[in-house]
């Protein structure tokens, strides 16, 4: 009787663990939706930066796509709330390595819910220290929280763009005698080299969205934010 019931233990565990992604995760479906209503904004964000090339920002396209993203934002925000009420911060374990970096994704666009973003901050902490979330994640998210408390940043991963110098700058530091120090505990590079990198990478796209009226000051990711940078705009 005992080899039954752990027999059926297993089975039970077993089918309750799918491969994604070459991973091993325990909430598969969760896994699931997380992917599509991530790749769903990406989408809409990355067709709009395509349309930008074409169209002034103030025109009636971009105005369309502005309108799609703030709507797929805030289902994706209603999603998320839910899912982080029943499950708390999807996980490796949960929903695999690749999810919980969209999952962070979609959070870190959603400006407007600064309180979710800090609960989601508060046990994105615990998956750190257990090596169930990636540690340079949460220090951009760290970092957002705090510009969005009108706070000065802690890491130094929220940059913008003075048009006056032609050059991206940090957004204000709390303590930046000690900011490399932070960032290396990250896993980040130096501030001026990232500084730098991303002075050098993203020129000529600077220069042609300034052209087009683009904002003096937009809040963007430096050029090591996990996944590759990003122009975040407050949706």
């Amino acid at each position: 009787m005992k080899y039954f019931l752990f027999s059926l233990l297993m089975l039970f565990s077993v089918t309750s663990v799918t491969a994604q992604n070459n991973e091993l995760v325990t909430m598969p479906e969760l896994a699931q939706k997380i992917t599509y209503l991530s790749d769903k904004y990406e989408g809409i964000r990355n067709q709009k930066n395509e349309m930008l090339l074409k169209f002034k920002p103030t025109s009636p396209e971009i105005k369309d796509l502005d309108a799609r993203l703030l709507d797929q934002m805030n289902i994706n925000y209603a999603a998320a709330k839910k899912m982080m009420a029943a499950n708390g911060f999807p996980n490796y374990d949960m929903v695999g390595k690749a999810t919980t970096h969209k999952f962070w994704m979609m959070v870190q666009q959603m400006d407007t819910y600064p309180d979710f973003q800090m609960q989601v901050l508060r046990q994105m902490a615990g998956a750190v220290e257990q090596n169930k979330a990636d540690k340079l994640d949460f220090a951009y998210l760290t970092d957002r929280v705090l510009l969005n408390q009108n706070k000065p940043q802690h890491y130094g991963t929220q940059v913008y763009y003075d048009e006056s110098e032609k050059t991206y700058k940090p957004h204000p530091v709390d303590n930046i005698t000690r900011t490399n120090e932070r960032r290396a505990e990250m896993g980040l590079p130096a501030l001026d080299a990232s500084l730098a990198n991303t002075n050098k990478k993203y020129e000529g796209a600077i220069k042609k969205e300034s052209a087009k009226n683009t904002p003096q000051f937009e809040r963007v990711q430096s050029a090591d934010a996990p996944g590759g940078f990003r122009r975040v705009r407050n949706f």
